[in-house]
C-alpha cells in the first residue's frame, strides 16, 4: 500500500530528526521524551495492526529513540542533583 511508505517516509524522517536530540548534551524534558515516545510506540503499535508493517515497525523504532532521550535525560540530571545536594551540604 502506497500509504505505508508515505507514513514510514515521515516517520524516517522523524527519526533522524532526533538523533541530534540524543548526542546534544541539552536535552528536553523528561515528559516531552516519555510522552512522545509512547504516543509514538502506541502508533506504531495501531499500524502494525491495520496492517501498516513498513511504518509501524519505524514508528516503533522512534519510540526507542525518544526511550533513549528519556533515559539519557535522566542520567544528565542525576549527576547534578547529587552535586547540588552535595554543596548544599558543606
Amino acid at each position: 500500500m502506497w500509504q505505508d511508505i508515505v507514513f514510514a517516509v515521515a516517520a524516517w524522517g522523524l527519526n533522524l530528526a532526533v538523533l541530534p536530540t540524543i548526542k546534544s548534551p541539552n536535552k528536553p524534558p523528561l515528559l516531552t521524551s516519555v510522552g512522545y515516545g509512547l504516543c509514538v510506540t502506541v502508533m506504531g503499535i495501531a499500524l502494525i495492526s491495520v496492517p501498516l508493517w513498513l511504518s509501524g515497525v519505524t514508528n516503533i523504532i522512534g519510540g526507542a529513540l525518544w526511550a533513549m532521550v528519556a533515559i539519557k535525560t535522566v542520567r544528565s540530571q542525576a549527576p547534578r542533583k547529587w552535586n547540588t545536594t552535595a554543596a548544599w551540604l558543606r
